[in-house]
């Protein structure tokens, strides 16, 4: 069983949960194939991917909507 955190931020839990799909899923992703799989509102998706690719963390891929 995992230790839940004493202070968790919703966020940035929900950001981890989208970097650790995206890495066991070991391809690309749609936004909502990733919305789908963590029950997540495609706009809170969009928002998250949108800034995880700002900071460099995520890549789109320019021929699909695909993030990697």
């Amino acid at each position: 069983m995992e230790k839940q955190a004493n202070y968790p931020i919703k966020v940035l839990d929900k950001s981890l949960s989208i970097l650790e799909t995206m890495l066991r899923q070991g391809s690309a992703m749609s936004m909502t194939e990733i919305s789908e799989k963590l029950g997540l509102y495609p706009s809170t998706t969009h928002r998250i991917l949108d800034t995880l690719k700002h900071w460099g963390y995520v890549e789109q891929e320019p021929n699909n909507q695909r993030s990697s």
